[in-house]
C-alpha cells in the first residue's frame, strides 16, 4: 500500500550563488547535469523512488524555480510546493 510508503520532501530552492559561474539564478545547482547527463534534481528523484512512489514525492522550491522544474522534471504542478 502507498500510504506504507514514506513521504519525501526534496528541498530544491535557492539562488545558485556557491556553485558560480556555472550555476545562475535561473538554472541553479539543482537544474544543472553535474555527475551524469541528469539533472541533481532529477537523480535525487530518482533515488527516492526507490523508498517511495512518485505520488508520495514532493519538491519545495522558490516560486521563480517552479516553472523550470516543471518545465524539465515533467512533474504535476501539484507535487512542487513554492
Amino acid at each position: 500500500m502507498n500510504q506504507d510508503k514514506p513521504v519525501v520532501l526534496i528541498m530544491a530552492g535557492g539562488k545558485g550563488e556557491r556553485f558560480w559561474p556555472r550555476s545562475r539564478i535561473s538554472t541553479p545547482k539543482q537544474l544543472q547535469k553535474v555527475y551524469s547527463n541528469k539533472t541533481l534534481l532529477r537523480e535525487t528523484l530518482e533515488r527516492a523512488l526507490t523508498i517511495t512512489t512518485i505520488d508520495r514525492i514532493y519538491i519545495g522550491t522558490n516560486a521563480s524555480l517552479k516553472k523550470s522544474i516543471l518545465i524539465q522534471e515533467k512533474i504535476s504542478p501539484k507535487k512542487i510546493l513554492s
